[in-house]
């Protein structure tokens, strides 16, 4: 296994210098710059021309490329922000941002998976019933319905229906934390103020993520149930629990370990629109301000930290799918 990995990041090496090379080629191909939004339409010649070659923008697309490459490899330099007039990893990941994305992620994820998996269990072994069916349909609505839609439609509710945030100050929405308690220090109320921002667009996330899982985990486990190892397992005498938990769950659930690299650019695709309905200070929102003022050393910081986390979340998959099956070896 160790062996294993030490290959596995290797092998990241090439595929990060492709991502970034085709990242930047689209950057540079895409209209405009970050001048444009510096200067306006009415900035005269002389200083735009000066601005561009400030920024190094005049130069081939290759030189920038290089020069930019050259200062990720040895200065760990991403470049430097136009709109935040610092270093563009910094204005990425700054602000507790990176901490926020990565709670976020990490609580969607376990909480869709130790509820979907479970119903999933629960529905494949209840096949056709009414739970079985009930849970078909919120899971056909959790696929359908966009990470968006439920996010407003949560803000409707809060503010527009139940009107929450005018009753009571701790009920407003947006952010993670109220204003008024921003820089205080963590006591009962500030805690309980961050879940009530925290809890709502993590379940929102993971509700999509939910939805496939239960689908998946019914389906995978249902197939499982029908070999041969299994019925023979129930003519030993084995208890039912015993054959479904040891025997057929633990088979089942592999080709959802393995689908795991699949499910982080799935929730960071959720997390960066919800960001923006939330107005939460993740990195998500930040990337989304950086292609909006064609800020591209931020938004190439951005493209670069997403593609090293979904290899993470690969090569995590990789390892937990060894250990749930001893039968898979990578030497």
């Amino acid at each position: 296994m160790p062996s294993f990995i030490a290959r596995r990041f290797l092998y990241m090496l090439p595929i990060l210098l492709v991502v970034t090379f085709i990242i930047f080629l689209l950057m540079y191909f895409q209209p405009g710059n970050a001048v444009d939004k510096l200067c306006g339409l009415a900035c005269p010649k002389e200083l735009r021309a000066q601005l561009i070659a400030h920024y190094g923008l005049n130069k081939p697309m290759l030189v920038q490329y290089f020069n930019w490459l050259k200062g990720v490899v040895t200065q760990l330099d991403f470049g430097y922000s136009t709109s935040y007039q610092g270093p563009a990893l910094q204005a990425l990941l700054g602000e507790n941002r990176w901490l926020y994305t990565l709670l976020v992620l990490s609580a969607s994820m376990l909480i869709s998976w130790l509820i979907a998996v479970p119903i999933g269990i629960y529905s494949a072994t209840h096949k056709y019933s009414i739970a079985d069916h009930t849970f078909t349909l919120l899971g056909f609505l959790g696929l359908s319905i966009p990470n968006f839609i439920l996010g407003l439609l949560f803000l409707w509710l809060v503010v527009g229906v139940f009107h929450l945030g005018s009753i009571n100050h701790f009920f407003q929405v947006g952010g993670f934390l109220n204003p008024g308690l921003m820089g205080k220090p963590w006591n009962l109320t500030v805690v309980l103020n961050f879940l009530w921002h925290f809890l709502p667009p993590v379940f929102i996330i993971g509700a999509a993520s939910m939805a496939a899982i239960i689908r998946y985990m019914r389906g995978s486990l249902l197939d499982v149930l029908g070999m041969e190892y299994v019925q023979t397992a129930r003519a030993k005498g084995l208890r039912e629990r015993v054959v479904i938990w040891k025997h057929a769950v633990r088979n089942a659930i592999n080709p959802l370990i393995s689908m795991l690299g699949f499910w982080v650019p799935y929730l960071m695709e959720g997390a960066l629109i919800i960001a923006v309905v939330f107005n939460l200070p993740q990195i998500e929102k930040t990337f989304i301000q950086a292609i909006e003022n064609r800020d591209n050393p931020v938004v190439m910081s951005g493209l670069f930290v997403f593609s090293v986390i979904l290899l993470l979340g690969n090569l995590a998959a990789d390892i937990l799918l060894a250990i749930s099956d001893p039968k898979i070896r990578y030497e």
